[in-house]
């Protein structure tokens, strides 16, 4: 029996379809619809994948909300096709404040708004806003970008889930890999150096009754311990150790891995 894929079938219902991260991809969903690159992500169901979209979504947001500050500062200090000095320090003022209520990654010391582009445009609306004076620079402005985005998984890594655009909470990282925890779905998403899930470990089964959310990240802690250590076994008794899955369903599991290995040693054996 397969440990990961049975603990998500018996997994207890969770607040996720009523939690926030849902409520908002069902609101902004249509937002993905204008881009051919992450169009897909529109359809998404599963949690995780709600999850990677509504990081796109807010990425779409920010810049559109950043542009829209910037072009409409801009429109009151330029005069014969220049923003003279005084504009230029009300621009960047007008950028500052509106950033404060936007969501970010920051690497280094550089923050990053738009996950959707490379890291190298992001310094444009982070610290060199002005640069959209220039006719090049100012293509990215509006809807006709779709030829410069990049994937923010591929580009940023599981650190883009350690950022403003989600709720996720960081467990761990072990050799570029990390563990986050998520509340609304009662899961722990085990995210590689290329932003994608390779595990997602799901929490409460329906034998467990009702449960507890206390001191939860001194449960999870131990179980993703294990799971770095690859100790299969390990990860299954702190499941249970920590009131995070049932005795039942563990042993179940167990049980029937037992037998089917033992079945298997049979057939070898004839």
């Amino acid at each position: 029996m397969k440990l990961f894929e049975t603990l998500e079938k018996k997994q207890q219902f969770t607040d996720f379809d009523a939690g926030a991260e849902n409520r908002f991809f069902i609101s902004r969903s249509a937002t993905l619809n204008s881009s051919e690159t992450f169009h897909n992500l529109s359809r998404a169901q599963k949690p995780f994948d709600i999850i990677r979209a509504n990081i796109v979504i807010r990425a779409f947001l920010n810049k559109k909300k950043l542009e829209e500050v910037y072009q409409a500062t801009s429109r009151i200090y330029r005069k014969n096709g220049k923003i003279n000095p005084e504009g230029e320090i009300a621009i960047r003022k007008a950028m500052d404040e509106v950033k404060v209520s936007l969501p970010y990654l920051k690497v280094g010391h550089e923050y990053i708004y738009v996950p959707v582009l490379s890291k190298s445009l992001n310094l444009i609306y982070d610290k060199d806003i002005l640069r959209f004076e220039e006719k090049p620079v100012r293509t990215l402005l509006g809807a006709g970008f779709e030829t410069v985005l990049v994937d923010p998984f591929d580009t940023y890594g599981w650190k883009i889930f350690d950022s403003y655009f989600t709720n996720l909470i960081k467990v761990k990282e072990v050799r570029g890999t990390a563990a986050f925890f998520d509340y609304d779905s009662l899961s722990i998403y085990i995210v590689n150096s290329q932003g994608r899930l390779d595990v997602k470990i799901s929490l409460f089964d329906r034998a467990l009754g009702k449960h507890s959310t206390n001191h939860m990240m001194e449960r999870v802690l131990p179980v993703v311990d294990a799971y770095f250590r690859d100790d299969r076994e390990g990860l299954m008794k702190k499941l249970v150790e920590n009131q995070l899955i049932s005795s039942s369903l563990i042993y179940k599991i167990s049980s029937d891995e037992k037998k089917l290995f033992s079945n298997i040693e049979r057939q070898i054996e004839k």
